[in-house]
């Protein structure tokens, strides 16, 4: 019914039929919380809410109509960088056609009417989500499908940093343009090692979202990698803790003369990045209560080193309360984390498959059914098919 209405529209707004279909993921991340920003590791996935797109080729310009939002176009030799500019989802456009003509590539117009099943708050990066779409559309409509899933990934970062203005690393673009599960390891920036994984495990997951949103949060998220930049460089004057040398490093970190929390915080960089590899391994052993192990401790260094899971002073329906309240209803039957940036935000929850019925019904007792989704991981990062 919704593609139905989709096409519809299309019709409605650009008088012809459309002609291709494209739908793009978000991403969950699944354990390697704030660790890529100093070049760590993490695991992620495509996520099954999806943005969703009708679309013809236009050779000068770009026409855009997103269900809920104003129609905007612009010019295909108009993609320079309009700080003046207030729409969004224009300036990530603009900028994904400016990154990809840079780098050799074709790019066109288009058409495309879209409409995004992404809740707002559910915190799985509709940001990357559209940038990725972008991507693919030039790619599937002007390169025959052949551009790298790893540019468009970086285009994407690169529109969103340098049009929309917004710091980010590539772990969310990698997210929603790599298909299914992978593993990331950041140490070499610039291309990053992505390790496709299966994911057989026999869980059901579920994104709760706390109470409040992300605004008026950015100190709190800068100060995260800001700390852990501060400690490489008194450990070894470099930049990243990635780059400092691990061996007896808890006892070389407790050494400086630094505030305990400062410490916390590079010290979570080493413990997550040992979840991250103790999850990746229970997934290619498929092991079931090693990779809930190593999601468990995962949350647990987040709530203390990085103290990310909720603001001081406002714990009440923040995602520290809901993983609280959750962690002792499930018990052994799964596990929950910190989704994400964290403070306010989503909770990322592993339900074992034979215990979903009575999850189910726990959640629509204790949380309005607009707080939380069922998702699952998608196979495709991109599906695209012409009409």
């Amino acid at each position: 019914m919704v593609l139905e209405e989709m096409k519809s529209e299309f019709l409605r707004i650009f008088k012809v039929e459309p002609h291709f279909y494209i739908d793009t993921g978000g991403r969950f991340e699944i354990c390697g919380n704030h660790t890529d920003h100093n070049h760590g590791l993490c695991l992620v996935a495509n996520c099954s809410l999806r943005i969703r797109a009708y679309i013809n080729p236009n050779s000068t310009k770009v026409r855009i109509k997103s269900k809920g939002y104003s129609f905007f176009e612009f010019n295909v030799d108009d993609i320079a960088f309009n700080p003046k500019e207030p729409n969004k989802t224009l300036l990530l456009a603009k900028g994904i056609l400016f990154k990809l003509k840079e780098q050799g590539y074709k790019i066109g117009g288009f058409d495309a009417y879209i409409n995004s099943e992404i809740p707002d708050g559910s915190g799985v990066s509709s940001s990357a989500a559209i940038e990725s779409l972008f991507g693919y559309i030039v790619s599937y409509l002007y390169n025959d499908g052949k551009i790298p899933e790893l540019v468009i990934a970086k285009t994407g970062q690169f529109s969103e940093n340098n049009y929309f203005g917004k710091p980010s690393g590539l772990l969310d673009q990698v997210g929603t343009s790599f298909d299914s599960f992978n593993f990331i390891d950041f140490k070499n920036i610039s291309n990053p090692e992505i390790t496709t994984l299966p994911f057989n495990l026999p869980l059901t997951l579920y994104l709760i979202k706390s109470a409040g949103d992300h605004a008026n949060l950015t100190p709190l998220y800068a100060a995260i990698p800001a700390n852990m930049y501060k400690v490489a460089g008194l450990l070894e004057d470099k930049k990243f803790l990635r780059d400092v040398n691990d061996e007896n490093i808890f006892d070389k970190i407790d050494a400086l003369n630094i505030d305990e929390g400062t410490k916390k915080m590079a010290k979570h960089f080493f413990i997550e990045n040992e979840n991250v590899r103790h999850a990746k391994k229970a997934i290619e052993d498929n092991n079931l209560e090693e990779f809930l192990d190593a999601i468990r401790a995962s949350q647990n260094t987040s709530a203390n080193n990085i103290k990310n899971t909720f603001v001081e002073g406002e714990y009440k329906d923040s995602p520290q309360n809901i993983i609280d309240d959750v962690s002792e209803f499930i018990k052994e039957h799964g596990a929950i984390r910190i989704h994400g940036g964290g403070f306010k935000g989503t909770v990322l929850a592993f339900i074992k498959n034979d215990f979903v019925d009575e999850f189910d019904k726990y959640l629509k007792e204790h949380y309005d059914p607009k707080r939380y989704f069922k998702v699952s991981i998608s196979n495709h990062a991109v599906n695209f098919k012409k009409l």
